[in-house]
């Protein structure tokens, strides 16, 4: 029992062990990868890969580019090239036309005919460009003009005979005027009369045209009747052509027969009347 006690005797505390801790695992130098690693190869080839690509699309697109700019360049050239054989083409036929007029009295109607559907076809509004000077070069039948434009001087008998007949388009800002001039032959030794229409004229669609006529005059400045005692004189036509040097009408009576007549243009009116009656005879035009 007394050992027991002995051994149970609170007493100093025994000297501590030195205890043995772990010490942790030393970390891992992280050095920037030296140059000529196989890491460092890889991302030198991506960039440069990457930079090669961007070249390439660059190129690509540089030659994209140069490709739609020379497209436009040519689809302008031959548009270009279009307009200008149209525009040969539409001169050839008008030549034609005049070459065939000048070259019979009565040229065969369904060549003329046959011509002038072709210039139709190359403008689909022909009543939008009539403005300028004009004189009717051709018609189809004799007394044709007299019967649609004249003032009627003709149908007092033989001895006077229409020699031409001069129109003048004014612009639409103008307010669309239109005057004409028929020259006026005397059988006999007499000198050639003209006559001075006046009025206005308008256009519908693409190619109807309507001239109205409200003032005659003689080239004495005296007044003119309209026939059958009317007080206008209306010429209601079809264009069926026009361009910059000729007007091509047609007009259809009530039984369907047509006649045609076509216009060249002149550079002006009042000087085409002066080679035929001389300004003395004609001081009282256009006042």
């Amino acid at each position: 029992m007394a050992l027991l006690t002995e051994a149970f005797v609170p007493g100093a505390a025994p000297p501590s062990l030195p205890v043995a801790r772990l010490a942790a695992a030393p970390g891992r130098a992280t050095r920037a990868p030296e140059r000529g690693t196989p890491w460092t190869l890889a991302a030198a080839a991506s960039a440069l890969a990457a930079g090669v690509a961007v070249k390439r699309r660059a190129t690509r697109a540089s030659a994209g580019a140069r490709t739609a700019v020379g497209m436009g360049a040519e689809a302008g050239l031959l548009k270009k090239n279009r307009k200008k054989m149209r525009e040969m083409e539409v001169e050839m036929m008008e030549g034609a036309l005049k070459t065939l007029f000048a070259r019979m009295d009565e040229p065969d109607i369904y060549k003329v005919r046959e011509i002038l559907m072709r210039l139709a076809k190359t403008n689909p509004r022909p009543n939008q460009s009539l403005a300028g000077d004009w004189i009717i070069f051709w018609a189809s039948r004799e007394g044709c003009i007299d019967k649609l434009f004249g003032t009627g001087m003709t149908d007092e008998g033989w001895w006077m005979q229409m020699q031409e007949y001069l129109l003048r388009f004014g612009k639409k800002k103008e307010g669309r005027v239109c005057e004409a001039i028929e020259i006026i032959r005397k059988v006999g030794p007499f000198p050639n009369q003209s006559n001075c229409l006046r009025g206005k004229y308008a256009i519908s669609g693409t190619n109807r045209l309507k001239i109205t006529f409200k003032e005659m005059k003689t080239d004495e400045g005296k007044d003119l009747e309209f026939r059958e005692g009317k007080d206008k004189l209306v010429v209601d036509v079809d264009v069926i052509y026009s361009s910059k040097n000729m007007i091509a009408i047609q007009w259809e009576d009530a039984n369907g027969e047509c006649d045609f007549y076509v216009l060249t243009r002149v550079s002006n009116i009042i000087a085409e009347r002066d080679k035929f009656v001389g300004t003395s005879r004609a001081r009282y035009f256009f006042n």
